[in-house]
């Protein structure tokens, strides 16, 4: 897949592992327990997935939008080299591009911390520098495509020309969109869908389907 000039990154499961963007928030705000009882609900069908995020926000409500960076090496579990990764990518004059359907704030420290060019997220909410616990616009399960969209058009990057590069579900358009994808640490469901699969806790391995 030499032939990359955009490379489109999840975050959830993909970037992070164990807290998701959305728990790292309730986590932050004290919440911890109120979240475990949401996904419990989740599991057991009560709720959607986006349902779910939407009900989770609430737990947000009041937390301060600077904690996010403050906070983030501490609390999340990153794989290893993401900004090693981004780098040699950049250099190489391949653009990053992080995709995800967690808070856009969250999506935003990501992006400054690992140095990707851009970044699209769900619109949480906020006022006077704090969440209010709403979401104005969730990315669901059809927004990740879309967001590639604008930005391939923006850029002038034909899809072909994209690697998508993902774990679940939300992220097979993607796959089925771009030239070339790889699904990393992966849920069942990708299977079949992506043109590389691998389990890694360092994101470096992805080079060798990329240069």
């Amino acid at each position: 897949m030499s032939h990359a000039k955009l490379i489109c990154f999840d975050l959830d499961d993909t970037l992070i592992r164990e807290i998701h963007s959305v728990m790292y928030l309730s986590i932050l705000n004290n919440k911890l327990e109120e979240i475990i009882e949401i996904e419990k609900r989740e599991a057991n069908g009560e709720f959607t997935w986006i349902e779910a995020d939407y009900h989770k926000a609430k737990l947000a409500h009041g937390l301060d939008i600077e904690k996010i960076a403050t906070e983030f090496n501490r609390v999340l579990r990153p794989i290893n080299n993401i900004a090693n990764v981004i780098a040699t990518l950049r250099e190489r004059g391949i653009k990053c591009l992080l995709i995800t359907a967690g808070p856009k704030q969250v999506a935003k420290v990501a992006c400054d911390i690992w140095g990707l060019n851009d970044y699209y997220g769900s619109d949480y909410e906020s006022v006077d520098g704090k969440f209010t616990g709403e979401i104005t616009n969730h990315i669901g399960d059809k927004g990740k495509i879309l967001c590639l969209e604008e930005y391939c058009n923006k850029y002038k990057i034909n899809p072909i020309n994209c690697i998508a590069i993902g774990d679940g579900a939300s992220d097979i358009p993607l796959f089925e969109y771009c030239g070339g994808s790889i699904a990393i640490n992966y849920s069942n469901v990708t299977i079949g869908k992506a043109s590389y699969y691998i389990k890694t806790d360092d994101l470096s391995d992805i080079l060798d389907f990329i240069i």
